[in-house]
């Protein structure tokens, strides 16, 4: 529609302000912003000389996008620390961290499926989803370790602990995604706004509980045969450094015949001293 008219300036240029609203049921803001950016923009931009600038929502999401890709690195940085400090290794929470992009796969799978974009909402729920995937994957862990410290071999102790926290790691995904999946199913448009993150956190949940439960004892298997195969290289390097003889037993009867000094000359004894 044709709104007032009035003069507006940005910046102390003269500016012409377009607002609207998007319908959800016929499309979305991020696809119209980017048919906007791709094809009317870049045309008025050639045929009238005119700089454009996205403003409202669409900025602030670009902000907020950009401020997560400082926040990813550090919290999974920081979440190493503590589980490198829990575990007493730097190998195990290796193992619990590459659950973490399983659980991501499936909150983007979820969005295509469902027909919704990534919002900033997503990423907050992909955040929490991380926490939840991060906490089946450390009980499975812990369970694990201690069998091997009882003596317990690698192949037993992961079928033993994928046994033993099947339950707890279904329960606590199944309870998660019954809680949250109503909202999912809401109609009312204040609730629109959240299903990004009810989606991000119930499809990556359910994929990254199946990988905790199939793929994460394969990795803590493989960590297991990586360890023994680099502690047979250290125990035959210190065996063959053993088996050596120093240097310092190394005497002059080892010299060939031909090389040994005669301790008759006066060169013998200069060499002596």
């Amino acid at each position: 529609d044709r709104g007032f008219d009035a003069v507006k300036d940005s910046d102390g240029e003269l500016a012409v302000r377009v607002t609207a609203d998007v319908d959800p049921n016929l499309s979305n803001a991020n696809s119209i912003v980017a048919q906007l950016s791709r094809d009317v923009l870049p045309q008025l931009a050639t045929d009238y000389g005119v700089t454009t600038r996205l403003r409202g929502q669409t900025e602030s999401q670009a902000e907020s996008f950009g401020d997560v890709g400082v926040a990813v690195p550090l919290a999974l940085v920081l979440i190493y620390i503590i589980l490198a400090w829990v575990f007493g290794s730097y190998l195990w929470p290796l193992a619990v961290l590459s659950i973490v992009p399983f659980g991501i796969v499936g909150a983007v799978f979820g969005h295509w499926a469902l027909g919704f974009d990534l919002t900033i909402l997503s990423i907050f729920g992909i955040f929490g989803l991380t926490g939840i995937v991060i906490n089946d994957s450390i009980i499975l862990v812990a369970l694990f370790k201690q069998l091997r410290d009882s003596g317990v071999a690698a192949m037993e102790a992961a079928i033993e602990a994928g046994r033993r926290r099947l339950r707890a790691v279904v329960l606590t995904s199944l309870t998660t995604v019954a809680g949250i999946m109503p909202l999912l199913f809401e109609t009312a448009r204040e609730a629109e706004f959240l299903k990004p993150m009810v989606i991000s956190i119930g499809f990556g949940l359910i994929f990254g509980t199946f990988m905790v439960l199939f793929l994460l004892p394969s990795v803590l298997v493989s960590i297991e045969v990586m360890l023994v195969r680099a502690n047979r290289v250290r125990s035959g390097f210190a065996d063959w450094l053993a088996a050596r003889k120093p240097m310092e037993a190394l005497t002059l009867d080892r010299i060939r015949p031909s090389t040994r000094p005669d301790p008759t000359t006066a060169d013998s004894k200069e060499m002596a001293k």
